[in-house]
C-alpha cells in the first residue's frame, strides 16, 4: 500500500496551497500537536480512514467536483477560462447547498472570499479513489484544457486526413452520471449532501475496493454508525485490530505527555510570576491515568514500528521519537500513581528536551514570550489526543450507507 508524504512537486499556487492545507488540516477537529506528532497521526489517519482530510464535509463533494469537471470537459471550455469558471461554479453549488444545509458547507463563513475550495481540498482523494485517474494537479489539468478541446473536436493527420477524438481520458468510465446539474450545466436548486444510489454505490465501491484492509471500509461493509472512537468498532480484521491497538495506544500515550506539558507550562508561569493560575491538569491526569495505564503496560513499540508506514514517519536521531516514546512509556509504567508520573523529574526532563527539539525557535518553557500567550484553557477533559480523522469518516460511512438504502 502506498501512501503520499508530504512533497512540493512543483511551485503552481494550488501545489503549494495543497501542501500548506494537508499540514493545516492535521491540526483542524481538536486535534492539538504541542509536542511534534502530526505525521504519525497522518500515518494513521491515512491507514484507518484513507482518502480523506478533515478540512473535508460530505462525501457527496467527490461528485460535485467530478460532475462539475466533466462538464466543463464537454462545454469545450478553454484552459484560459476554466480556472474562473470553477470557481464560480462552486459558488453557485455552496449558495445552493446553504438553502437546505445547516451544517457541513464549505464556504458558508467566507463566502466571496473562500480560498480553500472544495475541489482543492478534495483533489487527492478523488485521485486515491480513482475517479480522477492523473496523478495532475488541479492546475495541472486545467493548462490540458485545449488539448482536451482540441481532441474532442477530432484533429488532421499529416496527409490532412480527419480523425476521430483522441487524447487522454481524466475521469473514470464508470461515474454515475452528475444529476445535481440542469442541461446547461448549472447546479439544480434544492440539491443537498443527500448522495443519490448510483453516487452511493460509487463511493462504497472505490473505498472498499481500493483500500479493503481500511476501518472505513470495515464500517461499511458491517454498516457501522454512531461508534465514537476507531477502537471501540467492533469485529475488526486481525490486520486492522493491531492497526487500532497501535493507533489507541499512540493517542493515549500523546495525550498523557501533552497533559504533563501543559502541568509544566503553568507552573511555569507561576514562577515567572507571569499568571496565578489553579493547576487544572491533576484532575484530568488522573482521569486519562485510569484510562491509559493499563493499555500502556502492555503496549511493545518495538511491535508498534512494524505497522505499515509508520517506521518511515519517526523523527530520526538518537533522541528522535522513539527515543521520547520509549522513554516517556517507561515512566509512565514505573509509576505507581498518577500523581507520581506528573511529578516525576525524568518524564518531565523528556518533555522539556521534546519541546527543545520540535519547536526550538518558540519554546514556550525557553521563551518567555512564546509562554505568555499560551492560555490555560487549551486544558480539557478526554482521555484521547487523536481520532485519526474518524469524525469525517464516519460520515461518510453514514452518507453512502444511507445514499445506498434511501438515494434516488
Amino acid at each position: 500500500m502506498k501512501h503520499d508524504a508530504v512533497t512540493w512537486l512543483d511551485f503552481r499556487a494550488d501545489d503549494l496551497s495543497q501542501a500548506r492545507n494537508f499540514i493545516r488540516s492535521l491540526q483542524e477537529e481538536g486535534v492539538i500537536d504541542e509536542l511534534g506528532f502530526l505525521a504519525l497521526q497522518g500515518r494513521f489517519s491515512d491507514l484507518l480512514h484513507p482518502a480523506t482530510t478533515t478540512l473535508m464535509r460530505s462525501a457527496r463533494y467527490f461528485h460535485f467536483v467530478a460532475g462539475i469537471y466533466r462538464q466543463f470537459e464537454r462545454e469545450d471550455v478553454r484552459s484560459s477560462q476554466v480556472s474562473q469558471l470553477a470557481r464560480q461554479r462552486q459558488d453557485e453549488l455552496r449558495d445552493v447547498l446553504v438553502a437546505k444545509e445547516t451544517v457541513g458547507v464549505i464556504g458558508r463563513e467566507a463566502g466571496i472570499d473562500l480560498r480553500q475550495f472544495p475541489s482543492l481540498i478534495y483533489w487527492s482523494g478523488l485521485r486515491k479513489l480513482g475517479m480522477f485517474t492523473s496523478s495532475l494537479s488541479e492546475s495541472a489539468y486545467q493548462e490540458q484544457f485545449d488539448d482536451i478541446r482540441c481532441h474532442r473536436r477530432g484533429y488532421q493527420d499529416d496527409d490532412k486526413t480527419a480523425q476521430g477524438p483522441e487524447g487522454v481520458q481524466y475521469w473514470a468510465d464508470d461515474l454515475p452520471p452528475a444529476r445535481f446539474l440542469d442541461s446547461e450545466g448549472q447546479v439544480k436548486p434544492g440539491e443537498t449532501f443527500k448522495l443519490t444510489r448510483p453516487e452511493a454505490l460509487d463511493l462504497h465501491k472505490r473505498f472498499t475496493s481500493r483500500f479493503p484492509d481500511s476501518l472505513l471500509s470495515h464500517m461499511l461493509a458491517h454498516r457501522l454508525v454512531g461508534i465514537q472512537w476507531p477502537w471501540d468498532c467492533p469485529k475488526p480484521s486481525q490486520e486492522l485490530e493491531v492497526w487500532l491497538w497501535h493507533a489507541r495506544n499512540m493517542s493515549l500515550l500523546v495525550r498523557g505527555a501533552t497533559l504533563q506539558y501543559y502541568a509544566l507550562l503553568i507552573e511555569e508561569l507561576d514562577k515567572r510570576g507571569i499568571r496565578k493560575t489553579t493547576n487544572s491538569v491533576q484532575p484530568v491526569f488522573e482521569q486519562w491515568w485510569a484510562e491509559a495505564r493499563g493499555p500502556l503496560k502492555k503496549w511493545s513499540t518495538s511491535e508498534f514500528v512494524t505497522v505499515p508506514t509508520v517506521a518511515s514517519a519517526l523523527r530520526p536521531g538518537n533522541r528522535g521519537d522513539r527515543w521520547f516514546i520509549d522513554g516517556w512509556l517507561e515512566r509512565c509504567v514505573a509509576a505507581s500513581t498518577a500523581g507520581a508520573l506528573l511529578s516525576d523529574e525524568k518524564a518531565r526532563d523528556l518533555i522539556r528536551e521534546r519541546e527543545r527539539r520540535v519547536k526550538p525557535a518558540k519554546s514556550r518553557l525557553k521563551h518567555e514570550k512564546h509562554l505568555k500567550q499560551w492560555k490555560p484553557d487549551r486544558v480539557s477533559k478526554g482521555v484521547y489526543q487523536f481520532n485519526y480523522r474518524h469524525g469525517i469518516g464516519s460520515r461518510f460511512v453514514s452518507e453512502v450507507l444511507d445514499g445506498m438504502e434511501r438515494g434516488q
